[in-house]
């Protein structure tokens, strides 16, 4: 089962062979950039940009100035979709048409997605768990065929060659590389609604986006220590409660944060202090080079590992 959103409909050319790879993440306030070299069998960052936008004609301006300026012609590049762009819903697996269902799909979920269905593109996922006593669920994810047709616009223009469109979430649970142990990944964006996922062996088991956390990135300190964070330690704990009693799994040891401004590291603190399981920030060690690169970062350095197979090891027993 595919795990982007598919592309052959909006003739992405054919794909050329380079050493160089590149990850954009199409955020509400930027678009961000990072570019990578295999060396030797590891992957080195050699290159990563920002351009700061506040409508979609910036945002395609600011793909045609990335492609240039880092001749993207060269690289195969991931495109992170921004979420405010991308729609899901849930539907039983039973109810998945059986023939032509990227086809059919779009007139069987036009009630539950504010996207008109001719102009929608969908592909689906079925969940790795499923609750104890219910229906399985499969989880389909929709985008306007024209918004998709201006991302890859610039793309084409240039014969820069594109690997994958996809999500944030499917970026980051790519950079997993502990197998059989569940991670808590927890990623907010400025303008963004914060993102909640947990995933295991590069599969995503839970998403969800968390509404009205977007202020903690501007708390003061005080402002956090007297009861800012309460609230997503709130939505991290009834995550992990889910995980581990819906969906009958062992329970999760890290939960790794990702969050731009200056509150992470306050924010890992305070969770810290209330949550059963160690919260740290989220690492960039799937990368060498290029110190300066920051956790804000990391669904761009997802998105251009996307096409590298990274190997996952058995957790070490003293791991906490």
């Amino acid at each position: 089962m595919s795990l982007t959103l598919p592309t052959s409909i909006l003739n992405i050319f054919q794909k050329k062979k380079t050493n160089f790879s590149a990850g954009i993440s199409i955020l509400p306030d930027k678009v961000q950039l990072v570019k990578v070299e295999s060396v030797n069998g590891s992957m080195q960052c050699v290159g990563f940009d920002v351009v700061s936008t506040t409508t979609d004609d910036q945002a395609i301006t600011a793909l045609e100035t990335l492609i240039n300026k880092h001749q993207l012609v060269s690289a195969e590049t991931t495109i992170i979709l921004p979420a405010n762009k991308v729609e899901s819903t849930q539907l039983d697996t039973s109810e998945l048409p059986d023939r032509e269902v990227t086809a059919t799909l779009p007139w069987k979920i036009k009630e539950l997605i504010n996207i008109a269905p001719q102009d929608m593109v969908c592909d689906y996922i079925d969940m790795p768990l499923q609750p104890t006593g219910q229906q399985p669920k499969t989880q389909v994810l929709a985008v306007s065929r024209t918004y998709l047709e201006r991302v890859i616009k610039p793309f084409h223009d240039a014969g820069a060659p594109i690997h994958a469109l996809t999500t944030e979430q499917f970026a980051l649970a790519k950079l997993q590389t502990t197998q059989d142990a569940a991670q808590l990944i927890f990623i907010q964006h400025h303008k963004s609604d914060a993102i909640l996922l947990i995933v295991k062996n590069q599969q995503i088991c839970f998403a969800r986006k968390i509404r009205n956390t977007a202020a903690t990135i501007d708390m003061t300190p005080e402002q956090l220590q007297m009861g800012g964070s309460d609230m997503i330690a709130i939505e991290i704990q009834r995550s992990i409660d889910y995980f581990e009693s819906q969906l009958k799994q062992p329970p999760i040891k890290n939960a790794f944060l990702a969050m731009e401004g200056n509150n992470a590291d306050l924010l890992v603190d305070a969770l810290n202090q209330v949550l059963p399981v160690k919260t740290k920030l989220i690492p960039l060690d799937n990368l060498d080079g290029q110190s300066d690169l920051d956790s804000s970062y990391i669904a761009a350095v997802g998105a251009a590992l996307y096409s590298q197979p990274l190997k996952i090891a058995v957790e070490a027993k003293n791991e906490n």
